[in-house]
């Protein structure tokens, strides 16, 4: 008896030893003490372990369970942010966010990360259309078109292999396996249980095979960036802690219906235990025999109590475990309402600078717009208080004209404020656009120089013309911006046409327009254009 309660001991404290090892050191926990919160990046479309949940709208997985257990049991809030794979290496290693929730290891990647030891194991295969004969294995790729996830481990390990192939990149498996399905890409390099999700999901397993050969099996890890040794050790410990209890298990069985891989069966771990106990009640039975029989019925009612005991221990096992669980549901919704409640902050902070701002912009322009009424109200009366044939009035009207330029800048202000209503009335679109000549081709960038092409007979069009003179600022600026400095001319051009519907279907507009006769208004340059 002695021995045995020894050994016991011995587990217990072992058990504690483990767990006391899991707990933050001191600057562990100073460096989470100057965040309020560590930002995670993983992927959109990658289930069971990442992605966006189709119906629901939430950013779920195994590895945001597991994430999500970590942060509640060392107290931080993690903010997870997902997007293409690519993107998320990117958005670790320039620093705009924290760790990685997922990423197989690799020795080119291991130059750049820091890893976490293994959190998942997930095997790669190669996907073809189901009719394909030509593609059995991996030296088959070569030459081949084969659709791959932007920043996936398969571009590295194809490198190592040496097979040459023609990649077709995506931002995630589903668009890969579209690719494969349309006949783009002659094969698929993906992981078994992401790749499949989708094949099953878009019932497309009479179209899509799996090749009888795996490729690899990936080591998925959480990983930050180089350096980055106190976030790395608060993770690993998570890690190690998730294990220890059991709680990396649950998620397994949640997501998956099985259990770790290699997870000991409990009749075999018990199976020592148990030998032991039935060898001592052999013995203390075989004493009672001997030394006195009076006692047999004693040890009956001890093990009738023992019995009843058990019985009582597992029901309370079984509370236990419930009570856990839905403890874990607890503290899981407790944290996206925490989420949700910073973003709603954010957003009321952001709506009321913005209402602040609106207010002042109003008050501005409207102060600025009385000053303008004042000089031109001055300077008409200057205008009757000179003689018409005087050097001065040419000025003085220029003065009014731009005194008026400007009190539409104020209007455009009190756009912004949300204080004014648009005009709506006829304007000569050639006239307009003669009146601003000199103004646009003093503010083009770049000095380019302007042409202007304008009909002599009015272009009437129904509009403000304080709108149509943004409008045909907007274009000339981003026309000479776009030439350059030693740029050919810009071509700016109004006119009258009749358009038929294949002019009218090429051209962008809010909404579908008849054949008829409209007003033009087109800006032409030679400049570098857009993709």
């Amino acid at each position: 008896m002695k021995r045995t309660f020894a050994a016991a001991l011995f587990l217990v404290l072992g058990a504690l030893s483990a767990f006391a090892d899991k707990r933050l050191s001191q600057s562990e926990r100073d460096w989470l003490a100057e965040r309020s919160e560590v930002v995670f990046v993983g992927q959109t479309s990658y289930p069971p372990f990442e992605f966006i949940h189709p119906r629901r709208g939430e950013y779920s997985g195994m590895a945001i369970e597991l994430i999500r257990w970590i942060a509640t049991e060392y107290g931080f809030t993690a903010i997870f942010r997902p997007m293409p794979f690519a993107s998320a290496q990117e958005a670790v290693l320039s620093g705009s966010a924290d760790a990685l929730t997922g990423i197989f290891w690799s020795e080119d990647r291991e130059r750049r990360f820091d890893f976490t030891e293994e959190v998942f194991s997930v095997p790669a295969s190669i996907f073809v259309r189901s009719e394909r004969t030509d593609i059995l294995e991996l030296s088959g790729l070569a030459g081949k078109r084969v659709a791959v996830q932007r920043g996936d481990y398969a571009i590295e390990y194809l490198a190592v292999q040496g097979i040459a192939v023609e990649f077709l990149y995506t931002d995630d498996f589903p668009s890969a396996l579209g690719m494969v399905v349309s006949g783009e890409a002659d094969a698929l390099i993906g992981d078994e249980q992401i790749v499949l999700y989708y094949i099953y999901d878009g019932r497309l397993g009479d179209a899509v095979k799996r090749l009888a050969h795996g490729l690899y099996v990936g080591s998925d890890r959480m990983a930050v960036a180089e350096g980055n040794g106190p976030l790395l050790s608060i993770l690993q410990k998570g890690l190690d802690r998730a294990r220890a209890t059991g709680t990396l298990a649950r998620i397994y069985e949640k997501w998956l219906g099985v259990g770790l891989a290699g997870r000991e069966p409990v009749m075999q771990r018990l199976s020592l235990p148990i030998l032991v106990t039935l060898g001592c009640l052999l013995l203390v039975a075989a004493g009672v025999i001997v030394w006195n029989l009076q006692l047999n019925r004693v040890v009956k009612a001890k093990t009738a109590e023992l019995f009843s005991l058990n019985v009582e221990l597992k029901r309370s096992n079984q509370s236990l475990t419930m009570a856990n669980a839905q403890l874990l549901r607890d503290m899981e919704d407790r944290a996206r309402m925490e989420e949700e409640r910073r973003r709603l902050e954010a957003r009321m902070v952001k709506t009321q600078n913005y209402e602040s701002l609106a207010l002042m912009a109003g008050g501005v322009a409207h102060d600025f717009n009385n000053l303008l009424t004042a000089i031109i109200g001055g300077v008409d009366v200057a205008l009757l208080s000179i003689d018409p044939g005087s050097e001065a009035v040419d000025y003085l009207k220029d003065t009014i004209g731009i005194a008026r330029q400007a009190g539409e800048l104020a209007r455009r202000m009190l756009d912004f404020s949300g204080r004014t209503v648009f005009s709506r009335e006829t304007v000569d679109l050639a006239r307009l656009l003669g009146g601003m000549a000199k103004i646009l081709e003093a503010a083009s960038p770049h000095r380019v120089p302007l042409r202007f092409i304008l009909p002599d007979a009015p272009v009437s069009v129904r509009g403000d013309p304080v709108q149509l003179r943004q409008i045909a600022a907007n274009l000339a600026a981003n026309a000479a911006e776009a030439v350059g400095p030693g740029g050919e001319p810009v071509e700016i051009r109004v006119a009258e046409e009749d358009l038929d519907g294949a002019a009218l279907s090429a051209t962008r507009a809010g909404a579908d327009l008849e054949p008829g006769r409209y007003a033009v208004l087109e800006v032409r340059d030679r400049g570098c254009g857009m993709d």
